[in-house]
């Protein structure tokens, strides 16, 4: 498994396409992860280019909701959506992550086996629904588990993921943002 937990804090970066130009403006970094999650279509030839990017550069990669792409490729682990609710059974190698709204879902990520939990939004969204940085800490402290900030995260919020128990940040548009990864890794040396 590629991921080392104890490292300074992660960045993990949720696509559902090869974006070639970015991408490569990214992997520079160490601290780099790839969720590939494609909900609307199973096109494996945009998985390919992911997935031997990743190799090459030894980024870890995961994959969202799609069980055909770990059995058949060497995969270091398996993020599982908030709207999952069965059990996934995967090879104990692979490292499961999932995302929570709530505490429902967080005991529900636990018991799936995830090891560390997407809880989202940590900041404002379209819906203007966040739990702000006070609550995340409030929920993620009754969990002996790892948690990374999910939503809203932006160059004018970074700072405050430090006063959080997470081990990093994620996004979907954050790959939109080498501003924001810059400015995340300069923080974390």
């Amino acid at each position: 498994m590629l991921i080392n937990l104890k490292e300074r804090k992660k960045i993990f970066i949720f696509l559902d396409r090869f974006i070639n130009n970015s991408i490569e403006q990214i992997i520079k970094y160490k601290n780099i992860s790839i969720i590939y999650r494609n909900y609307k279509s199973s096109d494996e030839e945009e998985f390919k280019k992911i997935f031997k990017l990743s190799k090459k550069k030894k980024i870890s990669l995961f994959v969202a909701h799609n069980e055909l792409l770990i059995k058949k490729y060497s995969i270091d682990g398996f993020y599982i959506p908030s709207f999952v609710k069965k059990k996934i059974y995967v090879n104990k190698k692979i490292l499961l992550i999932g995302s929570a709204h709530n505490y429902l879902e967080i005991y529900q990520k636990l018991k799936q086996g995830c090891k560390i939990i997407f809880l989202s939004p940590i900041f404002s969204n379209k819906n203007n629904k966040n739990l702000g940085f006070v609550k995340y800490n409030l929920i993620t402290r009754n969990f002996n588990t790892l948690f990374c900030a999910l939503g809203g995260v932006n160059s004018l919020n970074i700072r405050k993921i430090y006063l959080t128990k997470s081990i990093g940040v994620s996004g979907i548009r954050i790959i939109n943002h080498l501003k924001f990864i810059n400015n995340f890794v300069n923080l974390n040396r």
